[in-house]
């Protein structure tokens, strides 16, 4: 998925570039956010 601008805002995707970098990526749904640990 490629990036976008959305209302004057660029949006990328995180799990592709965080996993492109070597990181992990997880879903935490107790406090509804993400956590990316190298």
């Amino acid at each position: 998925m490629p990036a976008r601008i959305v209302e004057g805002r660029t949006l990328v995707p995180v799990r592709y570039i965080s996993e492109a970098l070597g990181a992990s990526v997880n879903w935490l749904p107790e406090t509804r956010s993400v956590e990316i640990v190298k």
